[in-house]
Parts: structure tokens; sequence; C-alpha cells
């Protein structure tokens, strides 16, 4: 309504201006309605003062904002395993025996690799890191089948002399305990990261076991992990 009034004493004020002046009343009607016009698409412009910074072509896509809440699922996910991990070697019955505790810890640590390498399986984009996760997931099932194997074999242990085995098994977990460990939100980036800090802890186990343990079975096993995930830790840093 005021703006309505607004425009009315425009035109009377320029009509009043144009009689003073001789202007004849058909000439002062256009002017006024011109005058008026250009007023209305002021108050417009006013009225969307963001119109002109949209581009109308470019629409909100909803399956973008889907898509970082999946993937910060599937991180979150795999920050999970890596304490439900730590956890459960925490609440481990130590056996007395380091071949025994050793089998036992890499079982579960085993299992939380396979569990963090079908999140990136499922929702990592980079080709390389999705290869290496699926090469985890074999070699590592594997690996446990023989250890579940080993352990049906030696049921009938002997406990070691020193307990020191098993105390520095429990002590090599420090190297997954990473406090100040950020998710980024990109899956690729978080997987490499656990999994870096994952091998490691990984590594020191079974360079315990080679110092402590006595099954050459076992042994050899440990050995073998040290070398294999040495090298993917070496594959993992070129890529981060």
């Amino acid at each position: 309504m005021k703006q309505l009034n607004l425009r009315k004493v425009l035109g009377l004020k320029i009509l009043s201006i144009f009689s003073m002046c001789n202007i004849n009343y058909l000439s002062a009607v256009f002017i006024v309605f011109l005058s008026m016009l250009i007023l209305s698409s002021c108050n417009k412009f006013n009225e969307n003062p963001d119109s002109s910074k949209k581009d109308p072509s470019i629409k909100d896509n909803p399956n973008n904002s889907m898509d970082k809440n999946m993937d910060k699922d599937k991180n979150d996910m795999m920050d999970n395993q890596m304490s439900n991990m730590i956890n459960k070697m925490n609440d481990m019955k130590m056996s007395g025996n380091t071949d025994i505790d050793f089998v036992n810890m890499m079982i579960i640590h085993h299992q939380s690799a396979i569990d963090m390498s079908n999140s990136e399986v499922s929702s990592g984009k980079n080709e390389s890191i999705i290869k290496m996760a699926n090469n985890i997931i074999k070699d590592q099932q594997k690996e446990i089948e023989m250890m579940q194997k080993w352990l049906d074999k030696n049921k009938d242990y002997k406990k070691d002399a020193s307990t020191e085995g098993g105390m520095k098994l429990m002590m090599s977990m420090k190297a997954m305990m990473e406090p100040d460990m950020k998710m980024s939100g990109n899956t690729d980036k978080d997987f490499t990261s656990m999994m870096i800090l994952h091998h490691k802890g990984a590594i020191d186990m079974s360079e315990v076991e080679l110092q402590y343990g006595t099954d050459p079975e076992i042994k050899k096993m440990a050995q073998d992990i040290i070398e294999k995930q040495k090298a993917e830790i070496k594959q993992m840093e070129d890529w981060k």
C-alpha cells in the first residue's frame, strides 16, 4: 500500500511539473508511466538481491550430501573396528605361551584388517587402494585359517618359563593406539592412515614372536607378516 501511494505522489508531482513547463498531457502521462515502471523494477530488484548471483541452470543435488553422510558412516565404522579390536585384545586371557598368545591376538588383529578393508572396498574411490584392500582380505583370511588349524593341533601347549613374551605382546598394541588421529571424511585417506597404524602393530607383535616364540611354523609366519606389511606400509605412505 505504501509503495502504491508513493507511485501516486510521484506521478502527481511529475504531472504538476510538466504542466508548469507547458508539456502536453499525453506526453506527461507517458513519462509518468515510464517513471513508475522504472520504480517497480527497482523494487523487484531489491526484493531479490541474490537473484543475479544464482545460476538457474545449476540445481542442488541431494545425492551429494547423501554421499558425504555415507562416507562419514563408513569412516566412523573403520574407527570403531580399530577400537573394537584393541578392546578384544585387551580382554583376551593370556595363556602363558608366547606362540599361543601371538596367534590368538593375530587372529583378532587380522579380522579387524579384513573388516576395515571391506569398508574401503565398498566405499573407496582410489582403484589402487581398493586393490590393496582386496589383497589384504584374501591374504589375511588365508592366514587366519592357517593359524586356526595350528591352534587346533596345539591344544596341549606348555607355558613359557617366563611371562615376558606375553607382556611384550600386550605392550606392542601401543602402536595402534593413536590418540590424536582424526577422521578426514575421505575413505581412501582414512583407510590408509588407519591401516598404517594397524600394520605397525602387527609388525611389533611379530617381532615379539620372533624373539620369544619357539614354534618354527609360527615364527616363519611372523617373519612373513613383517616383510609383507612393511612393503604395504611403504606403498600406503607413498599415496598419502
